[in-house]
């Protein structure tokens, strides 16, 4: 008989502590308290089974109070963390283009011709032709054929520099088009910087550069910086077009050739510098 009574104490205790629960997660207000002592005057008149009911009831209740209270604070924190870390990567994207925009004023006011920054506004693409627009034109000074030059930052400060993006292809008075080095109709004169070799650089209609025309004893090495030669007219010498990745054997082993690998990712462009051009000559800078 006893344990049928302990039996059905825990019956009762299992059912009122499951109410009180849910009407606690519910946060029902006076209904609670309602329930609660109507609950209490059913189960058991006897008053140290009812107080011994409360003192658990109430610690559950408690942790489950703290429990809610925990993860409505944790919410709060991750909310403000997440803030934290946007507003830190917001900073830390300020500074960096803070550095590389004081770096390209700095080339500006170096370089002895005359430079106007531009902003990339789109892209042509095409499985044959590689080029992009930017926001500037003739009414800026923009004519056909005037190189093109960003700012490449890298790890090492040796690295970084302007490095070269193309030539204009077409300008609108408010808008220009750039033929890009990789596409597969550019090509400039340019010159192993190491050796001095000099060949052609042309497009191979990808991530690639294909540089020919070179000697068959020409010295060019893997790592090697390929950079403009000066000739012809259109681009100066010295701007970074990219390293050798390979060197290949020319056809008929008349010619030594190498794939190189360009400087600048050109998917990720976001602003450019054109040299100024005056009748197929550059325009001097009037700080020089």
């Amino acid at each position: 008989m006893l344990l049928s009574e302990k039996h059905k104490l825990l019956r009762r205790l299992i059912i009122y502590v499951s109410i009180s629960l849910l009407l606690l997660v519910f946060r029902t207000g006076r209904i609670i308290e309602v329930g609660r002592a109507l609950f209490l005057y059913l189960l058991a008149p006897n008053p140290r089974i009812v107080s011994r009911l409360l003192n658990e009831t109430g610690r559950i209740g408690e942790s489950v109070s703290q429990l809610v209270s925990a993860r409505e604070e944790n919410k709060i924190l991750r909310e403000r963390l997440d803030f934290l870390l946007r507003e830190r990567e917001k900073l830390e994207e300020a500074i960096s283009e803070n550095k590389r925009l004081k770096r390209i004023l700095n080339y500006r006011e170096e370089a002895p011709y005359e430079l106007v920054s531009a902003r990339v506004i789109g892209w042509t693409p095409s499985l044959f032709s590689s080029a992009l627009l930017i926001d500037k034109g003739k009414n800026q000074g923009v004519e056909k054929d005037a190189p093109v030059l960003t700012w490449k930052e890298a790890g090492n400060s040796s690295d970084s520099g302007m490095a070269l993006v193309g030539r204009i292809s077409e300008s609108t008075p408010d808008m220009s088009k750039v033929l890009l080095i990789t596409d597969s109709n550019s090509e400039l004169a340019a010159m192993v910087q190491r050796s001095r070799e000099e060949g052609v650089i042309a497009g191979a209609g990808n991530r690639f550069l294909l540089l020919k025309y070179l000697s068959p004893t020409a010295d060019v090495e893997v790592g090697d910086l390929i950079i403009t030669s000066g000739m012809g007219r259109i681009f100066p010498a010295g701007l970074a077009i990219g390293s050798v990745e390979e060197v290949l054997a020319g056809v008929g082993g008349l010619e030594k050739r190498a794939r190189v690998v360009p400087r600048l990712n050109m998917n990720q462009l976001e602003d450019v510098q054109i040299i100024l051009m005056t009748n197929d000559k550059f325009q001097i800078s009037n700080s020089k």
